[in-house]
């Protein structure tokens, strides 16, 4: 009950990603848009963002998998709850002003995942 229960809360995180999808591909949030990643030390341009954006939606398909996997108790969770986490703590940092608490519960995740 209780991996049910978390495959919950890690499905709502992952659809949390398509925030990004909507900054990076500008269908919302405007005052957040930038070209600038890395805390504005790199600006990737309108093509880098919106590859960036289909970055968000693939970390939101993965966590979607991973939740699946919690969810029916697949052998396969951890695994793909790990690459998930990892996956998005990148994308995080790319984001970082706007994405600091993601990479916290990334970290959360990761660690809690190599602790048991």
């Amino acid at each position: 009950m209780l991996l049910k229960m978390t495959a919950i809360i890690i499905l709502l995180h992952g659809l949390i990603h398509l925030f990004g999808v909507i900054t990076f591909w500008k269908i919302g949030f405007h005052e957040h848009y930038s070209t600038k990643v890395l805390g504005g030390a790199l600006d990737i341009g309108e093509r880098g963002v919106y590859v960036l954006g289909f970055a968000w939606l693939v970390a939101t398909v993965a966590y979607t998998i991973a939740a699946y996997g919690m969810f029916a108790n697949q052998d396969w969770w951890q695994t793909g709850l790990f690459t998930a986490a990892t996956y998005s703590l990148v994308l995080t940092v790319l984001a970082w002003k706007d994405a600091i608490f993601g990479s916290l519960i990334n970290l959360a995740i990761l660690i809690t995942l190599l602790l048991t």
